[in-house]
């Protein structure tokens, strides 16, 4: 049997991996002794060729994990070998057990196609993309149910947005609250005091929640970053950034209003993941709006660099008057 599990949220996949190897310790071998985990980074076709093929010990089968070979391991040759094995010996679904993990959502190269390809046409090949917006409140809800405890509506929403589609993270704080209400409800009161946002994948609920005119959460997650000892001119590199992109953009989708994401990465040459990213915040902003908040950060960069206030002021300032 070959199972692939693979896609950017590693966090659910790594939980359908324990829950493959708790089933096979439960129904097939207690002891541990017929379950290999193998580093795909480091994997030579001989080993993987011999542990594929090792006869089970006490047990009917064996499970053989192997991780983040098509990603990490540097040989072109291996990904080869492994196609034509599974090809040619390894059609049935009887035998051991052999499960590929990847923490991707597809191949960097195409020297690494063959073997992605083959794997995602299997009958057990399942994927674990981020979560959107509304999917994250509702597995933070469920989430929540499932540890035993209970969050309110708005503390859903409030968590999603601090937390994002980071899974590792939400896990945590969702660990932290429930600790902390001890059996009550848990409410965005609750979040406010015990979660705190990170820059790197918070920056876009910061656009979100400017675009949104939702000031509150705008200066929640701007306190946080300043709390983190983010340096306030880093904060408003991304930020200037962030919004020369949307409103170049903007600027894009007035000349050409069909214009889709894909189009805007090739035409301002960026990443496709943040062309994705701003597409979606677009709708969220006039042109004249991005031009002014455009021109304000340009002169908190200023401010600064020439005054002695605290630079949070500045930025306090901007989203006061938005």
């Amino acid at each position: 049997m070959i199972i692939f599990l693979y896609g950017e949220d590693t966090y659910r996949s790594t939980q359908k991996l324990e829950e493959l190897k708790a089933k096979f310790n439960r129904e097939v071998d207690s002891t541990n002794m017929n379950l290999v985990t193998l580093d795909g980074a480091k994997l030579k076709f001989e080993e993987f060729n011999q542990q594929v093929k090792a006869a089970p010990f006490l047990a009917r089968k064996r499970m053989i994990i192997i991780k983040n070979l098509i990603s990490e391991n540097k040989s072109k040759e291996i990904q080869k070998e492994i196609v034509n094995m599974l090809d040619q010996e390894l059609k049935s679904d009887d035998g051991n057990i052999i499960i590929f993990w990847e923490g991707i959502s597809g191949p960097e190269s195409k020297s690494k196609d063959a073997l992605w390809k083959r794997l995602v046409k299997e009958k057990f090949a399942q994927a674990f993309f981020l979560l959107k917006p509304m999917e994250i409140n509702s597995w933070i809800t469920k989430e929540v149910e499932n540890r035993g405890g209970k969050i309110d509506r708005n503390a859903v929403n409030l968590l999603g947005a601090l937390a994002g589609n980071d899974l590792w993270q939400m896990s945590n704080e969702i660990a932290k609250l429930i600790n902390f209400v001890q059996g009550k409800i848990i409410t965005s009161l609750d979040v406010e005091n015990l979660v705190k946002a990170k820059f790197d994948e918070n920056i876009f609920n910061l656009i979100d929640a400017l675009g949104n005119k939702n000031k509150k959460l705008a200066l929640k997650l701007l306190s946080d970053q300043f709390e983190l000892e983010t340096h306030p001119l880093e904060l408003l590199s991304s930020l200037i950034w962030q919004f020369r992109i949307l409103l170049l953009a903007k600027d894009l989708q007035k000349d050409n209003p069909r214009i889709s994401q894909w189009q805007i990465a090739q035409q301002l040459a960026i990443h496709p993941f943040v062309a994705k990213k701003s597409f979606e915040r677009l709708k969220n902003f006039s042109l004249e709006q991005l031009k002014t908040i455009y021109n304000e950060l340009l002169q908190i960069d200023y401010k600064i660099k020439t005054s002695n206030l605290n630079p949070q002021l500045f930025f306090d300032l901007l989203i006061a008057q938005i």
